[in-house]
């Protein structure tokens, strides 16, 4: 496998609520990092591959600088930002342009003049004059150059920040290919799936603690694998709804992994293979059902696993039972090629075209083996099917009543075309009946 660490990378750095999120969401497009007035939102570094006018980078929102680190979460926060700016080829330096200059400024800013990294300097929040005319004397006293003047939340200045950051990267000449299977990691707190993801990508891009609950955001990162371009989404784990208040920042955390699993293509649903199967994988198993997208279940921490953990996971899973099941561990980097090659192999299933000779072929065989529900003298009759779309494969059947095609009906026949049709053994299928004029 290759990863795209090859990218440039462009860091941002600051401490807690300059606004460097804002900032990011603005050159990604749309609302990729939490924001909101709380200090220290972000957690984990947010990373997303992007274009900015033609080339593409890695941008990282890094999460903010702890001088006295006060518990395991703050120093792990601290040593990240610490790791990244020693990878990045740009850093970007944000302040807030309307208060004071704090310790912490000092501190960050004498960080990354010592790196030796090229940097931008960045003044966020001066849509108003007045309020950080007041503090140019100290801004510059920073000795970070000419500042960039930014508002996020206005959009002012973005078109000169673009430029600069462009400038500032090197030349490459080999052409990125756009990424083309989207892979989402999710499962309930603290069953590794950063861990997981770290594994995958062979790089810490997710810090790890014992802390339930440590991500909070979405984290996006690349890498090829057997001719396919993946996008890996890390998530924050989704706990039961009435155990998270409205209006937190796990409530933020859990809308975007649902938006995440709606946005992709393949949902790794990681089981902890210890604890085996819970009520809250059903239901985010279920959630992948319902939105009808590709499943592979990663049965982590496989090297401490319960027995017979293979037959819960298929018995209390069954709804999703199209998924591949691979035992992983992701503390040992253990079996995750095979994880990588069943990803692949959802993923082509879940965007398969098939023709339309061996669809109706397998319909036809449906109707022949099957005793069909009758209307008055008259029995359902299939005349013929074919494929509409991907992602997911979708049929249309062509019946006499369609009001006798009924969802048990539905299911069988998904049944039988996975089994008539081996590349569709990975997919949820999807059933539109209509009636043959």
């Amino acid at each position: 496998m290759k990863s795209r660490s090859n990218l440039p990378v462009v860091v941002f750095a600051g401490r807690k609520n300059v606004g460097k999120s804002s900032i990011f969401n603005k050159l990604v497009g749309y609302r990729r990092s939490l924001v909101a007035d709380y200090e220290g939102l972000t957690r984990d570094p947010v990373i997303f591959d992007a274009k900015l006018e033609g080339r593409v980078v890695r941008l990282v929102d890094l999460p903010g600088y702890f001088i006295e680190p006060k518990d395991q979460i703050e120093i792990e926060m601290t040593r990240s930002f610490k790791e990244w700016i020693d990878k990045a080829t740009l850093v970007v330096f944000v302040i807030d342009g309307r208060s004071e200059i704090t310790r912490e400024d000092l501190e960050i800013a004498d960080a990354i003049r010592k790196s030796g990294k090229p940097y931008l300097f960045v003044v966020n929040k001066t849509e108003h004059e007045p309020a950080y005319i007041a503090h140019m004397s100290e801004v510059y006293s920073l000795s970070m150059g000419e500042p960039i003047l930014v508002a996020a939340e206005h959009n002012i200045g973005f078109d000169l920040l673009i430029d600069k950051i462009v400038e500032k990267l090197p030349e490459i000449s080999d052409e990125i290919e756009v990424p083309v299977a989207r892979v989402v990691v999710v499962g309930k707190p603290n069953v590794g799936k950063s861990s997981l993801l770290n594994a995958i990508l062979g790089e810490e891009l997710s810090f790890v603690t014992d802390i339930p609950g440590t991500t909070r955001d979405t984290i996006d990162a690349t890498l090829k694998h057997k001719g396919i371009e993946i996008v890996f989404m890390d998530t924050a784990g989704l706990r039961k709804r009435g155990r998270v208040k409205k209006g937190t920042v796990e409530s933020f955390s859990g809308a975007r992994t649902i938006r995440a699993i709606r946005n992709s293509d393949v949902c790794v649903l990681v089981v902890d293979s210890f604890e085996g199967v819970t009520s809250q994988d059903q239901k985010i198993a279920s959630m992948i059902k319902d939105n009808s997208k590709a499943a592979v279940i990663a049965m982590n921490k496989w090297d401490i696993r319960i027995p017979n953990i293979e037959e819960q996971v298929t018995r209390e899973l069954f709804f999703i039972n199209y998924g591949s099941r691979v035992p992983v561990s992701a503390k040992n980097s253990w079996n995750i090629e095979k994880l990588l090659d069943e990803i692949v192999r959802s993923y082509n299933s879940y965007t398969i075209k098939i023709q339309t000779s061996k669809v109706t072929r397998a319909a036809m065989e449906f109707s022949y083996d099957r005793i069909m529900p009758s209307k008055g003298r008259s029995r359902l009759k299939i005349y013929y099917a074919t494929q509409i779309s991907t992602a997911p494969p979708t049929f249309v059947v062509f019946v006499n009543f369609p009001e006798l095609f009924s969802d048990s009906i539905k299911r069988a026949f998904s049944s039988l075309m996975r089994r008539k049709i081996s590349e569709l053994d990975l997919s949820p299928i999807q059933i539109v009946v209509k009636a043959r004029r």
